[in-house]
């Protein structure tokens, strides 16, 4: 409604793909509530105008992959398909190829009024294309960032998370940006096991459990309670947690 873009630093390999496949069932839904569309083949409501973005080669590469693949889709992809949808590649997408192109893109959002939403990695913002997006939004209050992956301890993704609330700052190549856009995080996109489907991995280990584990990603509070589970759960491993 602000012609404002979100930004949603996407892993390039699945979180991207499962995005899209939402996206896509979200602009069905909004079409087929809209009615059919106008004369000039627009569709109609406010999900008609917006722009998604895919601005990553390696995502867009894997994506294409996905759809070679689609003899492998499950049954609810298959639907969709036989129903004329295009789960990975509706009419709204727009992949973003060449480095010219992505500079390109980056200029025009930044200073049109277009609403657009841009799928770009890295999932922590460390480095890749969202970076450049970053840099030329961050500050502008039209803008958006959308979380939707784990943002580790010292990574400019965490410090957007956390600071960008506060109207903070984040340092990205050596340069401080204020962070005047909004920041929204969206939870249950994890494609790691939790706690429980850890322990239980580790615990059912065929041939027995390791004597061995060394517990390495993750948050100082959530490795010592991994660890005290693991501890409780495989008393005849020894668990350690690297300092």
């Amino acid at each position: 409604a602000d012609g404002g873009t979100v930004i949603v630093p996407a892993f390039s390999v699945g979180r991207t793909q499962e995005l899209l496949y939402e996206l896509e069932a979200i602009f069905a839904e909004a079409e087929a509530e809209a009615g059919p569309p106008s004369r000039g083949g627009a569709t109609p409501g406010p999900w008609g105008s917006l722009q998604v973005v895919l601005d990553s080669p390696l995502a867009a590469d894997f994506t294409r992959g996905y759809r070679t693949l689609r003899a492998f889709w499950d049954a609810e992809a298959k639907a969709r398909v036989a129903a004329g949808r295009h789960p990975l590649a509706f009419e709204q997408l727009v992949t973003v190829a060449s480095h010219d192109d992505h500079a390109r893109m980056v200029n025009y959002l930044a200073h049109s009024r277009q609403p657009a939403l841009v799928l770009a990695a890295s999932g922590m913002c460390a480095g890749g294309r969202v970076v450049n997006y970053l840099k030329a939004m961050l500050g502008d209050p039209r803008h958006d960032v959308l979380f939707v992956g784990y943002q580790a301890a010292g990574t400019p993704g965490r410090a957007i998370q956390r600071f960008g609330p506060r109207g903070g700052w984040v340092e990205l190549d050596g340069e401080r940006f204020d962070i005047r856009c909004r920041i929204h995080t969206l939870g249950g996109y994890s494609a790691h096991a939790d706690q429980a489907g850890l322990v239980a991995f580790a615990r059912d280990i065929p041939g027995g459990p390791p004597k061995d584990i060394r517990i390495v990603h993750g948050d100082d509070g959530a490795k010592a309670a991994l660890a005290a589970a693991l501890k409780a759960a495989v008393p005849s491993a020894r668990v350690v947690v690297p300092g």
